[in-house]
């Protein structure tokens, strides 16, 4: 893909046509087809997809699509700027010369043929009943499979292939009836072959954590850090206002809140009808729709079976009242099937505040936000426009109950408009300590605790261990049967029990083996049984065995799993007398941390919606699929940026999820470093992007990691500059106008160009159009302390890995200087040669006084401690007896305060 370089342009200013949008961008194509290598034909045929105004900026993104003989080529899509009148921008993305490279005009394939082979490819096994439910124009259809309500999209297009031919494909986007992934695919319209298929649901599985966490002094300070609580209230939507026992939407989770009641009906521009109305008119005095967790933003159910259904999960009502204050969180303690109305209350409510909040900077329907009806505010996603609207659907406890519980994970699958989106919030058990749920109490001599699995068995077949003090007290009893066949144990309970008597009101003691465990437990229980324990009998088996069924079998009664070697203690020991057993759930003991409590995470699914539908625009959500795009990052920013409060600072440790992996506020959290301005904490650069591995999904959170830090670097700045608005709806502080910059920056991305530096460059873009470039400066310096400096480069935007940075200060602005004191003064400090084989000189223009100064590596260990010394302009330091690698160097004084990293080969 051939690079242009944006910063250029925007420094000489900009130049275009005063015409209409149309004429104006076919124009600016004529005049400008050499420079980007395209034919008079290449520019003929074209049509505009969509246009989303800037919310800020004046810009309006027109996003156009290439075509040849009225056929769409697949993401050769443009994002067109047009201010005034005139192009100012062209992010391209046409194929040059397409005459040449299209193989056919005319399928040799029907839509439902082509279907029927993606249906095929991806492995669904239930029966589709194709139908056209909508007909769009000769190309373009809206089809029914007879198995889901969400409508097929199929478009007749061309796709780009690696060897740069273009072949004719019918393209779908769809929820498969069989895993509920969102997928979009081309079909070769010729011979039913698979030529791509994307995996649009973005799954946040953070099971391989690599954190790093220090425990150090933070150093760095931001000017005007401290958060100025400038507080301005809400204005509210008519009408009945819900009440909600949740964690309010600025603190991450249960460890950072207690649960506070919110009365509240919705933000009045966002949600003019409340949340609980999805009627067409704006304003309306009519009775409420719903009195359950659904409204025109969202809809939140239970999923506990993982089957994507839109009318079995539990959708807890509220009454006419809309009083949602009775559903109470049991912590990690409890079952989440004792507090899953409470856990889908909060997800409805956190879905809410995002559609709400970021409705006011730019996610607008226009711009392809989640509603169920557009209320006639533009957009293609209402009910106007399509039979469903694109309202979120929000799973809580997705996937629980299935026979193989779904955990540790949460996604967030954004459709072209007019197609809902989906949520899914998992339960979590990492972190989660051995579970000693079997206590022996008798004799003495094997007294103790053991370490025993909760079974996984289906829906209400899943019969809880009591909780303290509640357990279960009786004396154990070896199940007997008579062998069904010879390779069966007389203790399998494969069959009907011989000793019943012996088995009434005891807990079973059986042997695993011979039959279904479902099978084991429910003999168990026809003998009188009160509780099974199943013994391995694999000798030192690592696996913590949880006993899982298909379909209900009647059990009433609790059953857990246990090694072999504690399963022939018992028994040996039942040879010499009674053993008497508790079963029992510790009082406060970690279960699972329910994401759907975890606004944090919540925050992030949702930012992914937002970032897919505003790169590539509202119609086109397959545009942040090369290797370099920063998703992940973006959903991290979002997620920070709703909670934040007065008192933070920008040097605050900042970890993501936390709560989800059973570790303190304070811990390493999901991420490798935690989010923080303190480079001594967060050491991050733009080379540290270049441990990502784009074989594996893992190359996404470091790729965004990187991201997310020098955002979060960026969002201090601006508070340091325009101070902190607690009013996060119409605020006028530097945090209400970071988030306006970054929803303009992300209408500017052309189709799958994310990079490092060019969404950098779109930052700065997005300022000058807005304010002329008044924080072209600040934005600069934020980005060149960590790297991304003029002289830095994203390579090849689909490697992850060829990354290099640069710390070269940009040029200066017309309305400003370089060397603010945004984070430090550059001119006033210099640290060469960087990297150093180990000898630097320090430089302080013009100070001649006492310092402190340390150099720790990147564990935090401490390398040189000089206090109070005396510093005369400059200062040479050795290094060369530490070993290569990245150092941070922190120097404090009298109005000095001022952090470094070092590079030592």
């Amino acid at each position: 893909m051939k690079k242009i370089t944006l910063l250029t342009a925007l420094l000489a200013g900009f130049v275009g046509f005063s015409q209409s949008n149309r004429q104006t961008i076919q124009a600016y194509l004529d005049a400008n087809k050499a420079k980007y290598e395209l034919t008079a034909a290449d520019v003929a045929d074209w049509v505009i997809e969509s246009e989303v105004p800037g919310s800020g900026t004046g810009i309006t993104s027109t996003y156009i699509v290439q075509r040849y003989q009225g056929t769409e080529i697949f993401n050769a899509q443009n994002n067109v700027w047009v201010k005034n009148g005139a192009v100012i921008n062209m992010g391209n993305n046409f194929k040059s010369n397409i005459a040449g490279k299209i193989n056919t005009t005319t399928p040799s394939l029907t839509v439902f043929q082509a279907l029927s082979s993606a249906y095929t490819n991806l492995g669904v096994t239930k029966s589709p009943t194709f139908t056209i439910s909508e007909t769009i124009n000769s190309k373009t259809f809206k089809i029914s499979d007879g198995l889901q309500e969400d409508a097929i999209s199929s478009k007749l297009v061309y796709q780009n292939m690696k060897d740069n031919k273009l072949r004719l494909a019918w393209g779908f986007q769809f929820y498969s009836p069989t895993s509920g992934e969102l997928w979009d695919l081309r079909i070769d319209a010729l011979n039913g072959t698979i030529l791509e298929k994307i995996n649009l649901t973005i799954s946040c599985n953070f099971g391989d954590r690599d954190h790093l966490m220090t425990d150090k002094t933070k150093i760095f300070s931001f000017e005007k850090s401290i958060l100025k609580n400038v507080t301005k209230p809400l204005v509210a939507a008519p009408g009945i206002a819900g009440k909600y026992n949740v964690i309010p939407y600025n603190f991450d989770s249960p460890n950072h809140s207690p649960f506070q009641i919110i009365q509240t009906n919705g933000n009045l521009l966002a949600s003019p009808n409340g949340w609980h109305d999805s009627n067409s008119a704006t304003g309306t005095t009519a009775a409420l729709k719903y009195t359950y967790t659904r409204g025109n933003n969202v809809l939140a159910q239970e999923d506990a079976i993982g089957d994507n259904e839109t009318t079995v999960g539990l959708r807890p009502s509220g009454g006419s009242n809309l009083d949602f204050t009775a559903f109470t969180y049991g912590f990690q303690s409890a079952l989440p099937t004792s507090y899953t109305s409470a856990a889908t209350t909060n997800l409805f409510y956190m879905n809410n505040i995002m559609h709400d909040v970021w409705y006011q900077y730019g996610f607008t329907e226009a711009s392809g936000n989640f509603q169920q009806n557009n209320l006639g505010r533009q957009g293609t996603g209402g009910a106007v426009n399509s039979a469903t609207g694109d309202y979120v659907l929000a799973d809580a406890q997705d996937g629980y109950s299935q026979t193989t519980a779904t955990l540790n994970n949460a996604n967030f699958s954004t459709p072209n408009d007019g197609s809902r989106p989906r949520m899914q919030m998992f339960l979590w058990n990492q972190g989660a300590p051995p579970t000693e749920y079997l206590f022996v109490n008798s004799p003495a001599i094997i007294a103790g605790p053991r370490v025993a699995t909760q079974n996984v068995f289906e829906g209400i077949d899943r019969i809880a261990i009591p909780v303290a003090p509640d357990g279960i007290v009786r004396d154990l009893v070896l199940y007997t049967n008579v062998p069904v066949n010879p390779t069966q144990n007389p203790n399998s309970a494969c069959a009907a029990a011989t000793n019943p008597f012996d088995l009434t009101d005891k807990i079973a003691l059986v042997k695993r083996g011979g039959c279904f465990f479902k099978d084991k437990v429910k003999n168990a229980q026809l003998a009188g049984a009160v509780a099974v324990i199943v013994t391995d009998t694999i000798v030192n088996n690592p696996q913590r065995l949880s006993m899982s069924s298909t379909g209900l079998n009647g059990i009433t009664i609790p059953a857990v799993f246990i090694s072999k070697e504690s399963g022939d203690e018992l028994i040996a020991q039942l040879l010499n007398g009674p053993v008497n057993i508790k079963l029992e759930v510790p009082q406060n003991l970690y279960l699972y941390a329910d994401c759907d409590f975890e606004n944090g995470i919540i925050g992030h699914e949702y930012g992914h919606g937002i970032s897919n539908k505003l790169i590539g625009g509202p119609v086109n959500s397959s545009c942040m699929t090369n290797i370099e795009q920063m998703g992940e990052g973006w959903s991290d920013w979002f997620s920070l940026m709703m909670q934040l409060k007065p008192g933070q600072q920008g040097i605050d440790s900042v970890p993501v999820g936390t709560y989800a992996v059973n570790e303190p506020n304070n811990g390493g959290g999901i991420r490798q470093f935690p989010y923080t301005t303190d480079m001594a904490i967060n050491p991050l650069t733009l080379n540290g992007s270049n441990n990502a591995d784009n074989t594996t999904t893992g190359y996404r959170y470091t790729i965004g990691e990187m991201w997310a830090t020098v955002m979060w670097d960026l969002t201090w700045a601006y508070i340091g500059k325009y101070g902190y608005d607690d009013n996060i709806y119409t605020g006028v502080g530097g945090n209400n106008k970071v988030m306006r910059l970054v929803l303009d920056a992300l209408k500017l991305q052309a189709c799958n160009t994310a990079s490092f530096i060019s969404s950098r460059d779109l930052l700065f873009a997005a300022d000058q159009a807005t304010t002329g470039g008044a924080d072209y400066c600040m934005i600069a310096e934020v980005f060149r302390r960590r790297g991304l400096g003029l002289n830095a480069s994203s390579g090849d935007i689909n490697n992850s890995g060829d990354q290099v940075e640069d710390f070269t200060p940009f040029p200066a602005g017309p309305n400003c200087t370089l060397a603010v004191n945004y984070f430090e003064n550059n001119e006033m400090f210099r640290v060469s040669p960087n990297p150093s084989n180990g000898l630097y000189n320090i430089r302080i223009n013009n100070f001649v006084g006492k310092i402190n100064l340390e150099i720790v590596d990147i564990n935090g260990r401490l390398i040189i401690n000089d206090k109070n010394i005396d510093f005369n302009n400059e200062k040479n330091i050795d290094l060369s007896s530490v070993q290569s690698g990245v150092y941070i160097l922190k120097i404090s004084g009298e109005n000095i305060n001022y952090s470094q990293k070092l590079i030592k080969n």
